[in-house]
């Protein structure tokens, strides 16, 4: 997985995250934000820095750095229902491990851009709690030896997956404790 951009700054200082094996967005949704250019800090944690880098034509390198920790991921901004995301995959895909790691996806709801950039993960708790009383809500396996230490990862395909987006976009729960980066 990449630690994919430090497991999203530690779920976003707490709790799991949602993963995915299929990306949140299609090549039509993408966009290219230059505001997002260049190196943010974390306002929580001052040592935490995020810089984004053109990396092709629609899609960031996000270099993140953390104490001794530095991670790159691929960002693509991608806008759907009306709404801005990042989808965040880990850059090491090529790993000579075996078996090899399979390639995942994290999605972060954009909700405003500048004057600080702040954005939030799905949230964790709350898609767990939502499959345990509706399995069918959303294709998924829960990953983990004990019910309590599980997490989601999401098996869904592209379509689902923007479905689910779209129907809880106005469910408060799906996408709290935002994170805010301010622009150095």
């Amino acid at each position: 997985m990449n630690k994919l951009a430090f497991a999203a700054t530690a779920a976003l200082l707490t709790g799991c995250i949602v993963t995915s094996v299929h990306p949140f967005y299609t090549s039509k949704d993408v966009v290219f934000e230059p505001a997002l250019l260049g190196q943010w800090t974390n306002t929580q944690q001052s040592d935490e820095r995020w810089t984004f880098e053109k990396e092709a034509q629609n899609f960031y390198l996000l270099t993140q750095v953390s104490g001794n920790e530095t991670n790159l991921t691929q960002v693509h901004l991608f806008k759907f229902a009306g709404q801005m995301f990042m989808d965040l995959a880990g850059v090491d895909q090529k790993c000579n491990a075996m078996p090899p790691p399979i390639p995942s996806h994290l999605v972060l709801r954009v909700f405003q851009l500048g004057p600080t950039l702040r954005m939030a993960p799905l949230n964790h708790d709350w898609l767990k709690a939502l499959l345990e009383k509706e399995p069918k809500a959303l294709q998924h396996e829960l990953i983990g030896d004990k019910p309590d230490d599980s997490r989601v990862v999401l098996t869904a395909d592209t379509p689902e997956l923007q479905r689910f987006l779209s129907n809880h976009l106005k469910t408060d729960d799906a996408w709290k404790d935002p994170l805010e980066l301010k622009r150095n």
